[in-house]
């Protein structure tokens, strides 16, 4: 599996200085870890707020994230001097993979919450944890839709705008390129119950063949920000461990069904269900990355044989 047909990975090739891959992983850790620690260090100064389920919290990670983006920004720039767009944001039909980004991410957060209300007793008659719920909490989500975009964002352009990116490009065996990032994307989330690490790597496997397809992290982005906001904040589910305090609607589990069903402590994102939806998902997203491949790779043979076609003529 060769990836440098996709728009995503070629897009590597448009800067002066192309960095070793150690280096690109160093790059990637010292902006997602260091920017994320300098980032709160900054917004709790600001806000003087933790990185609780508050709103204030939640605020705090468009500053967190954002210095996460202004230092990859930066040495993308000034180190590889290429254009920031480059790291997967240079896509003309971007807006309309955002929304169906957004079409899928909550599609797919419902296909998993139905499982779980089946066959793990999730319900809607808890509250627990929410100091805001009802149409009381509609405006708020609204507002907050900025905050989950930023978020996901972010992991998007520097697990897969950058780091697959660099992987696709130095490294011949294509599975490795999409599977060694995907264990990075697990592992910083810093959630090391099986299921969850599972479920994320799943996760990181699903965005880099959507990505590696689409050409680009605009679809990927927002089907990650969806299914962020829908378990958070819209129907108020945990997630890393956390509640929300604001939610629209209120699902808990119940706590005498199973762990592996349930998730536990660690919502859906730690349940056997996720792990059978994310697979079949794995799976969809290989077909559509492949199919797109066939298709760039038809097109571009079928131009270099008109250009043939043409220099023969002469």
């Amino acid at each position: 599996m060769n990836l440098t047909s996709s728009p995503l990975v070629h897009d590597a090739t448009t800067g002066r200085r192309r960095p070793h891959l150690i280096l690109v992983w160093v790059v990637a850790l010292v902006a997602i870890v260091g920017g994320q620690v300098v980032g709160a260090a900054i917004a709790n100064a600001i806000t003087g707020s933790g990185m609780d389920g508050s709103v204030a919290a939640q605020w705090n990670e468009v500053i967190t994230n954002g210095m996460t983006l202004v230092v990859l920004f930066a040495w993308v720039v000034a180190y590889e001097r290429r254009s920031i767009l480059s790291v997967g944001l240079r896509d003309r039909r971007g807006p309309i993979r955002f929304l169906v980004g957004a079409a899928s991410g909550f599609a797919l957060f419902g296909i998993v919450l139905l499982l779980l209300v089946v066959f793990a007793g999730y319900d809607a008659d808890s509250a627990a944890g929410h100091t805001t719920t009802g149409t009381a909490a509609v405006g708020i989500v609204l507002s907050l839709i900025p905050v989950w975009i930023v978020q996901a964002s972010t992991e998007e352009i520097a697990v897969r705008g950058y780091l697959l990116q660099w992987h696709g490009l130095r490294l011949t065996n294509g599975w490795a390129a999409v599977i060694l990032p995907s264990i990075l994307f697990a592992v910083v989330h810093l959630d090391f119950h099986p299921l969850v690490l599972v479920n994320i790597f799943l996760f990181g496997v699903l965005f880099s063949f959507l990505s590696l397809g689409s050409g680009s992290i605009w679809l990927t982005a927002e089907l990650h920000a969806a299914w962020n906001m829908a378990q958070g904040n819209i129907f108020g589910i945990l997630g890393d461990s956390s509640a929300r305090d604001v939610t629209v609607f209120t699902f808990a589990s119940d706590t005498s069904a199973s762990s592996v069903l349930t998730g536990g402590d660690y919502g859906p994102e730690g349940s056997a269900l996720t792990t059978i939806v994310l697979t079949f998902a794995v799976v969809a997203s290989y077909r559509y990355y492949r199919r797109m491949e066939a298709t760039r790779i038809g097109v571009s043979a079928a131009e270099n044989d008109t250009v043939s076609g043409s220099t023969d003529a002469r």
